[in-house]
């Protein structure tokens, strides 16, 4: 190819290359301005579960925050209760011994005790205050004391119901008798006052306990109540004081902040799964989240989120350990989660809107790719079609510059056909070649297996060849001992007289075989080589078979060692 003919070649490829260039940089931008947009609009630069973990850790941090606040207040609150109810005490009994059974000084020491509660449960974020004293006035498993309840669940109701303690002491300080009330308490309608009472030491701040959440007697209302000693400066246990919450205080006053609606916030012990009745549960301020009254098994899945699985509902959530109280033996738990049906459909709605990203990703790529096609890849394509045409006519190629490389194109196709040509007939030589090779090499194998048998053949014959010449001297051998001159004169004399046919007969006798065995062998009747054998013996003068062997034997030996001699 001459310089002017390569500048031309060089000059092409540079401008179908920036062409190319051209059209395939659009092509990325677009898909990079497309992924762009719709990570942008559908907000998929994070997965919907990392999301969902963000947004459930921090509900779990705004309710942790709440409930370290509320109890840290309520166990302060409680030690000051414990304090003033303690110098109460002391201030109006000589003897603490002295107050079981004697009902006036229970009233009175109830009556100055009221008072300061009441104060205490409008001060502290609580459904109820108690005092339950280590005494009694039937002295049958029953404590005395004061228990009071809002009369409502709001937060700055100043109206109580004495749920424990003397109606009149009550009445006269407007604190009306609550609907279940009793007088005294019945430890063992209350599971853990009796076991706090039993254990309650010094420092009281630090024996702070909680109680596992029960349902307060003759009603549906269930509680924790958290219990602080009250004791004598000579350590005497003067009882528990302290305050409950309730289900449905806690409930309203402890709302979260939350965006998502079905959500559930829970307080409950640190036993393994999650024990519904026996824990406070909350909700966002404008939203709710059914959850059974049963337990829920505990199942870690991706991410740190754990699945709460019940008999019909299951929910996915996050649990922190979260010490109510400092005397509690054991940490509770917080539980924030959703019904797994919502955290389903988060995900759902995520796939779907990665699908329709993708979709729209595909849809760009796929109008993108045609729009290459039609404008740079059809015309290339056309322009080859007419460079392999002797005549273009009058087609214009869209891309002229290609033109001056049309000859040079039909040029390398001829020789490109006349070399297929020639590989072609010199491939079919080289199979005829092979075809006669494989051939003769197959008749050489035959040749060869010919040979073998030939030579194994030869070597049978040589054997048998051996073996009748071993017998002919042994025979010749008798036979010189056992035959007279005479006779073996007479046996050649009438063997060169005998007949093709009774020569035949002749040499089987000699052989050894019989008769009868000559017979079948020849495929004739016994009586006719009877007939050419007694033909035999009257022109040999043989009598006998042996007779026969022993002179036919003899003559080829002799007969031999002519030849030898010549």
């Amino acid at each position: 190819m001459t310089r002017p003919a390569l500048s031309e070649l060089h000059s092409i490829r540079r401008s179908m290359q920036k062409r190319l260039a051209f059209y395939m940089i659009t092509l990325a931008i677009l898909l990079a301005a497309t992924l762009v947009a719709g990570l942008f609009f559908f907000d998929q630069l994070k997965s919907p579960r990392e999301g969902m973990v963000t947004s459930l850790n921090f509900r779990m941090e705004a309710f942790a925050s709440d409930m370290e606040s509320l109890w840290r207040n309520v166990s302060v609150m409680g030690v000051h209760l414990s304090e003033d109810m303690t110098d109460l005490i002391e201030e109006q009994t000589v003897t603490f011994s002295a107050l079981r059974g004697d009902a006036d000084a229970m009233e009175a020491l109830q009556e100055a005790m009221l008072e300061p509660l009441c104060q205490y449960g409008r001060q502290v974020d609580c459904s109820g205050a108690f005092v339950l004293l280590n005494s009694s006035l039937g002295g049958d498993g029953s404590c005395g004391g004061l228990y009071i309840q809002r009369s409502n669940s709001a937060r700055m109701a100043s109206d109580f119901l004495l749920y424990r303690g003397m109606a009149d002491v009550g009445r006269q300080h407007h604190v009306m008798p609550h609907r279940k009330w009793a007088q005294e308490f019945a430890l063992a309608e209350f599971p853990g006052l009796a076991e706090h009472l039993h254990t309650a030491s010094a420092p009281i701040d630090r024996h702070c306990r909680t109680t596992a959440l029960l349902t307060l007697p003759d009603t549906s209302e269930r509680a924790i109540l958290l219990t602080v000693p009250m004791l004598g400066a000579d350590g005497t246990v003067y009882g528990l004081c302290g305050f409950a919450i309730n289900q449905s205080y806690f409930a309203t006053h402890h709302v979260q902040p939350s965006g998502i609606r079905s959500l559930a916030c829970v307080l409950s012990d640190g036993t393994a799964g999650l024990e519904i009745p026996q824990s406070l549960i909350t909700y966002p301020a404008d939203g709710f989240c059914f959850v059974p009254e049963e337990l829920l098994t505990e199942k870690g899945i991706r991410e740190g989120l754990t699945a709460y699985s019940g008999t019909d509902l299951s929910f996915v959530g996050l649990s922190k350990s979260f010490l109510v109280a400092s005397g509690d033996p054991e940490p509770h738990t917080l539980t924030v989660m959703l019904p797994k049906s919502d955290y389903d459909q988060v995900l759902l709605k995520s796939a779907l809107e990665i699908g329709g990203l993708l979709l729209l990703l595909l849809f760009f790529g796929v109008v993108c790719c045609l729009y290459y096609t039609r404008r740079y890849l059809r015309p290339v394509m056309r322009d080859i079609d007419l460079l392999k045409k002797e005549d273009c006519g009058e087609a214009q190629m869209t891309f002229d510059e290609l033109r001056p490389v049309s000859a040079r194109l039909r040029f390398h196709e001829q020789t490109i056909t006349h070399l297929e040509t020639e590989k072609q007939d010199i491939q079919a030589r080289a199979d005829r070649f092979r075809s006669q090779n494989e051939r003769l090499l197959t008749e050489k194998q035959n040749l060869q297996g010919q040979v073998e048998d030939m030579r194994s053949q030869t070597e049978d014959m040589q054997g048998q060849l051996d073996d009748s010449q071993t017998e002919l001297r042994r025979l010749a051998h008798f036979g010189n001992k056992e035959i007279d001159s005479a006779d073996y004169e007479r046996f050649l004399e009438g063997y060169a007289k005998l007949s093709a046919k009774e020569l035949e007969v002749c040499q089987a006798l000699a052989s050894g075989l019989t008769t009868r065995q000559y017979a079948e062998q020849a495929g004739c009747a016994p009586s006719t080589i009877a007939t050419y054998r007694k033909r035999l013996y009257e022109k040999t003068g043989i009598h006998k078979a042996r007779q026969l062997q022993l002179c036919y034997a003899l003559m080829q030996m002799e007969q031999a060692e002519e030849e030898t001699n010549q």
